[in-house]
Order: C-alpha cells, then sequence, then structure tokens
C-alpha cells in the first residue's frame, strides 16, 4: 500500500466460480522483478447441477507445476489452520484435480508443496455451491533467511504488499530458524511485505516493498532492541487497521492487528525493534481516524493515544 493512499487495498483473490454462486533495519538486498502469471484464473460459469442447498463443493485444480502435498481449508473466523485436508500420503500432481465438500461458508485456503511450502492461499474466500481454485503456473525464486540473531525465529509471513493480511506462515508445522541458522524458502516473483516473529509471537523484523525477481534474496535479521507501543482507543467507534511501516519505506505494508479490532476505550500493545517509524490507524472503512505520524522514533514502552 501505497503511503499516499487513503484506503486499504484488499488482497488479490482470484477464485473460478463454476456455479452459483535502534536503527531501522535495512531491507535484504533486491533485484528487480519478471513478469509471471496470476496464481488462480478468472471466474467461469457453472454446469447445472450443483451440490445440495447449504453446502459447497471446492475443486482445486493444480496447473502449478509442482506437485501439492497439503491443502488447509479453515473457517476464516478460527486462528488455526486444522488438519490436512489430503489423506496420508496423498499428493495432487500438476495437471490433476481433487474435490472437497464442506459448509458453505467464509473460509481461508491454502496450498503446500510436498517440501511444506506455500503454493498459493486466499484469505475470507466466500463458498458456496461449486467453485474451482486454480493454481496456474508458477515460477519461484529463494527467499534465504538468515538468522544472526540471538532469538528462535518460529513464523515468517511473505505478503504481497498491496494485500491488507499477512497470510499464512510460511514455515509450516513445527519448523523454526534458531538463531545462528539459516532457511530458504521458494516464493513467487513478485512485491512483498516480509515480517519474521519469535515462538511468542513477537516481531523480530519487518520489511515493506521488497520486490523478489528470479535471482531471489537474502534476507539477515540481527540483534536489536525491542519496543512496546501500546494504542489507546478513546474514540467512540473501534479502529480496525494499524499500519506501522519503516520511515524509510515508500509503503504502508500490511495491518498491524490481523483482522482484530481496538474497541471503544480499549488498548492494543504491539512489539517491534526499536526504530523509527510511521504511524497510521483507520476505521473499519479504511478511513484515517486521526493525523498520521511520520517519523516517529520507538523505543522502550511507549503509548500511542488516539482521541476526537
Amino acid at each position: 500500500m501505497k503511503k499516499a493512499s487513503i484506503l486499504i487495498a484488499a488482497g488479490a483473490l482470484i477464485l473460478a466460480a463454476l456455479a452459483c454462486g535502534g536503527p531501522t533495519p535495512a531491507p535484504p538486498t533486491a533485484v528487480p522483478p519478471t513478469a509471471v502469471p496470476p496464481t488462480a484464473a478468472p471466474p467461469t460459469k457453472a454446469p447445472p447441477t450443483l451440490p445440495p442447498s447449504g453446502t459447497a463443493e471446492l475443486t482445486l485444480k493444480n496447473d502449478s507445476g509442482i506437485a501439492v502435498c497439503a491443502v488447509y481449508i479453515s473457517p476464516t473466523e478460527s486462528d488455526s489452520w486444522g488438519d490436512n485436508w489430503l489423506a496420508a500420503g496423498e499428493v495432487i500432481p500438476s495437471g490433476s484435480s481433487r474435490a472437497f465438500g464442506l459448509a458453505e461458508g467464509s473460509y481461508d485456503l491454502v496450498a503446500r508443496d510436498c517440501d511444506g511450502q506455500v503454493v498459493a492461499y486466499h484469505m475470507g474466500v466466500d463458498l458456496a455451491g461449486r467453485m474451482t481454485w486454480t493454481l496456474d503456473p508458477l515460477q519461484r525464486a529463494p527467499v534465504k533467511v538468515v538468522n544472526n540473531s540471538s532469538h528462535e525465529i518460529c513464523y515468517i509471513y511473505i505478503s504481497p504488499s498491496d494485500s491488507d493480511t499477512w497470510g499464512p506462515d510460511w514455515m509450516g508445522k513445527d519448523t523454526t530458524i534458531p538463531g545462528g541458522s539459516t532457511q530458504t524458502l521458494q516464493v513467487p516473483l513478485g512485491t512483498y511485505d516480509l515480517r519474521a516473529d519469535d515462538c511468542d509471537h513477537n516481531v523480530l523484523d519487518t520489511q515493506s516493498g521488497i520486490t523478489l525477481g528470479a535471482d531471489g534474496i537474502t534476507w539477515t535479521l540481527e540483534d536489536v532492541a525491542e519496543a512496546s507501543l501500546t494504542l489507546v482507543n478513546h474514540l467512540d467507534i473501534p479502529i480496525c487497521y494499524v499500519l506501522i511501516s519503516p520511515s524509510g519505506s515508500a509503503e504502508w505494508g500490511n495491518d498491524w492487528l490481523g483482522g482484530e479490532t481496538v474497541p471503544p476505550g480499549g488498548s492494543y500493545t504491539f512489539h517491534l525493534p526499536e526504530g523509527t517509524y510511521d504511524l497510521s490507524a483507520r476505521d473499519c472503512d479504511g478511513n484515517p481516524v486521526s493525523e498520521e505520524i511520520y517519523e516517529q522514533e520507538i523505543s522502550g514502552e511507549m503509548t500511542w493515544t488516539i482521541s476526537p
């Protein structure tokens, strides 16, 4: 999201509907992007036969060129991905399809390859009738995460810069990067916001607007002092989006509330590396609720109060 924009850009979602329905951390070295096909197909018309009322049928059509070994379909309101919807040892090879039956509703979707790497995901998808999720051909590049910090990295988020959600954890289940070690993730080409968290979900580092080209990038994390920023809402409306971006970035990046809200009279504490940041708090329509703050030094324990 450009810092000049007023509204938060919604994350891209393309499903084929077949029927009714301290110092600021330095950015990693990046190379120019290469255009690649989108990861999903546009909607198409449905055949006349529909699943029973109140149920949905989601067909995953794998044209990615990569075998899919795990599919997670989780209700959007759930804070857990749950179990793999594929049977033990089941694989969806490229060029094949697999249908899933489920109740109508809003879901988050993620497909992973046989190494646990994310192939594609979508958040907040309304499933009804018969729908197809097409994984189009992918060109991926390495994101090498070098953990030179004393913290264990338990969660990595790599989200398109025009999305307002962080999406799924790219590390996969039971995978971490201890201090002094590295791990390489294979990511589709594009422009991303990056975030690394420790095992308590404290933010260790964020980067905004990082371009991933065919040669990949190296993302190095070093030890930096941690700060806490407590937002206090004295308004009579909830705060639905909070943007905290390194001041050197031209992008606001993703929403730090991750779908939560700060109700009137409520507060929310963010943990982040000490540094210089730009801050924006917004209502549920994406409009700023107070003057945006630029080049704010954040260190130690600080309070950010939003008042009428």
